[in-house]
Formats: structure tokens, sequence, C-alpha cells
């Protein structure tokens, strides 16, 4: 199911485009990870995370949202340029499933939560799961309402997150005990394994960011977008994210609005704002297995996804948060270099469809590509584990790895003249 190219009527400004990314990175996801590093870390060493992590998260979704605004195709087109098309299918499948361990990780969240807000409120005994359920139908409905249903909530929901993280920060900044010390209990963690989990945070939101920036009027919006959203925002909102978890000793959601003793609406922000980016994330998914599940109608691809994503939340997900982000930090990557390589460096020439066009996508698996994302994942393992290094940041390392082996692979294409057709040498 290839989508067709965008129409000068549907083309974004950068703002719009931006505050869909800000809107993806911020919320109770935001809480939960950086409370988790923040607590592992103390704020001095995490701050140093959050910045390494974004600027590399910045770095690429620059990347990805160039391509995606220049060439007007979605990640599964540009998947499919490199992998060929069941290795575009197998990258796709890899990417959706990641995106429904997020939407799971913070349906279940968002379960607990609302349990543990209205029953001190109002005395509701509801179970668990009829949060989650609920919440999990709602989001399925906007989800199918496509990408314009989406922009509409980031538009309303961003800044009011973004005034709940000042607040939250600027209310606790004064009881933040030690600048530099860990919170007692908390997990410990390296620094790399921190950078990885910060990457791995939103790495699956700047690989799929074509599917968004190929909305934006030229490229100059839709990087501009990603550099301030990534690069800039994101790692303030880490940090003063951070800040009330180490200021009042908590780690864990509930304890922290507890101890912060916030009320009905700032629960209510959060809430919208999990539920914004769990929209995202459905959306995404969706996108990728339509690929996959070519015979289904895109509304039904949400709602099994929906459904799918739901069962897992029902099984204390956010349980395995540093351990899947740490792992998504690693795997991910990359995808996104080896694509980015295939149309920055192999196929220069590659142009944008028309409005109601799609273009011819190869069907021959590129084994080569696989090759290079298979043993840079290993790669990054044997970084994170260790036994080897370039920087010592496994997400770094990935990255760098895989687009050299790509490259060492393909060698002699880069020899060839730049035609935008020519299929591997």
């Amino acid at each position: 199911m290839a989508a067709p190219g965008v129409s000068a009527g549907e083309t974004l400004s950068g703002v719009h485009i931006a505050l869909v990314i800000i809107g993806g990175t911020i919320g109770m996801a935001v809480f939960l990870v950086s409370a988790q590093i923040g607590g592992s870390l103390g704020l001095q060493r995490a701050a140093w995370a959050f910045v390494a992590g974004c600027l590399i998260l910045a770095v690429m979704g620059s990347l990805t949202s160039h391509v995606g605004a220049t060439t007007r195709l979605t990640t599964y087109q540009l998947c499919a340029q490199a992998f060929g098309g069941a290795g575009a299918q197998l990258v796709n499948t890899v990417i959706a499933l990641s995106l429904i361990g997020w939407f799971a990780v913070i349906s279940n969240t968002l379960g607990s939560l609302s349990d543990f807000v209205f029953s001190r409120l109002y005395g509701w005994q509801l179970p668990v799961p009829v949060y989650i359920v609920a919440s999990s139908a709602a989001i399925v409905v906007v989800t199918i309402t496509g990408f314009r249903g989406i922009d509409r909530i980031a538009l309303w929901m961003t800044p009011a997150m973004l005034l709940l993280v000042v607040y939250a920060a600027l209310g606790s900044v004064d009881q933040v005990p030690h600048w530099n010390r860990p919170v007692e209990g908390a997990t410990p963690m390296s620094f790399s394994a921190a950078v990885s989990a910060v990457v791995g945070s939103y790495i699956a939101g700047v690989i799929i960011q074509p599917d968004y920036s190929r909305f934006a009027r030229n490229a100059r919006h839709a990087v501009g977008a990603a550099f301030v959203a990534l690069g800039l925002c994101f790692p303030t909102v880490m940090f003063l994210a951070a800040i009330p978890g180490s200021a009042l000793s908590q780690v864990d959601l509930r304890g922290l609005l507890l101890a912060m003793g916030v009320g009905l609406p700032a629960f209510t922000l959060l809430f919208l704002g999990a539920w914004s980016s769990n929209v995202l994330c459905l959306y995404s998914s969706s996108l990728s297995m339509s690929t996959v599940i070519r015979r289904a109608t895109y509304w039904k691809v949400v709602v099994t996804i929906g459904v799918l994503g739901t069962l897992l939340a029902l099984v204390d997900a956010q349980t395995y948060l540093v351990n899947f982000l740490v792992l998504l930090g690693i795997t991910i990557p990359p995808v996104g270099a080896i694509y980015l390589v295939e149309a920055l460096l192999l196929r220069r020439s590659l142009k944008a469809p028309a409005a109601d066009a799609s273009p011819a996508l190869p069907r021959i698996t590129q084994w080569r590509a696989v090759l290079a994302w298979a043993l840079a994942t290993g790669f990054g393992f044997a970084v994170q584990n260790e036994l080897l290094a370039i920087t010592g940041v496994s997400s770094i390392d990935a990255i760098l790895a895989s687009a050299a082996i790509f490259l060492l692979l393909n060698h002699r294409r880069i020899t060839l003249p730049f035609t935008g057709d020519k299929e591997y040498a």
C-alpha cells in the first residue's frame, strides 16, 4: 500500500510540524523516562545524557525530515528503496512492534495513574483494565481520522503540557538535595545506557519522521522544525521533567504526583498528553503495518494494532521500560542511517512523486542493507556490553557502524552516475 505524493494544498508550516514532533515527545512518557534517568545518574550527569541523546535525535531527525520533505515519500517507501520489498516489510514490522510497545507502556501507565487519581479524589474503585480499554478505544477513534486529527490535538496540547512541565520544575527546584547524587533506590544505569535510553525514547519517531515531514512546505521548514523540537525543546523538557523526581526522591510517576500534591487539572494534562503520544504511535505503526498487510483497509489495521497494544498494556509493560528503550536505541537507529545513506548518497536524484501518483518501488530484497542492519545491531550490543567501542555510546556506534558497513558493501555504486533509478550493481 504505497501512499501517493502530497499536493500543495496539503502542506503545513514548520511551526505545525514542530508542534506535532514536540507533542510526540512530551507527555507521560517524558516524565517516566526523565525521572528514571535523573534518579539513576543524578541531575548533573543526567543533563549531559539528555543533551547527548537529544543531539543524536536532532541530527538524525533533521536528516530524515529533509529526505521526507524533498522526496514526499513515506518511511516505508524510503526503506523500500534501501532494503527492497521484503526487507522493507521486515523493517516496518520491527518499527511497528516498537511503536506498539510504546503504546502499551503509555496505556498501562495511563490506566494505573487514572485508577490512582480517581480512587483518591472520588473514591472510584474501577478495575485498572477498564481505564486502559476506555482510553485505548478513544485513541483508536482519533487515529482513524488520520494526520489532520493528530495535528489538531498537538496544536492544543503541546503548549499546555509545556506549561505543566515548567510549573512542576519551578515548584520543586528548591527542594533538590543534591544535583549530582542519584535518588536512593533508583535502578543503577551507566551513562552509555542512559544516552541510549534517551535515543530509544524517540528514535522510532525520528525514523518515521518522513511520514510527517513530507507534509512540510519545503525542506527548510522540515529541518528547522525537527532541530528545534528535538535539539532544543526535547532536552530542556527532559531536564525539567527530571527535577521533581530528584527533588522529591521519586522515580515512580504515581508517587511523584502524590508527593507534588497535583490535582485533577494536572492529571488531565498528563492524560491528554499521553493520549496525543499514543495517537502518534498508533498512526505511524498503522502506516507501517499497512505496507505488510496490504489487503486490509487502513481503519482495520488501526483497530487491529489498537487491540494488540491494549492486550500488551494489560500485562505491566512499563516494568521493562528502560530495557525496552535501550533495545530500541540500538536496533532502530541503523535503519535510519541506512535509508539516509541510500537517499542522500546513492540515489541523490530521487524525486518526489506527483500528488496523485506513487513511485515504483524495488521488489527484490536488498540483502546488503539487511546484512548491514544486522551487523550494526550486533555491534551496538557489543558496545553496550563493553566488548567493543568507537565512541562508547552504543546508539552512536550502531549508527556509525551501519552507515560504514552499508557504504562498504555498496562501494561500487558510489562511483556510478547518480541517476536515481539505478539498482544494486
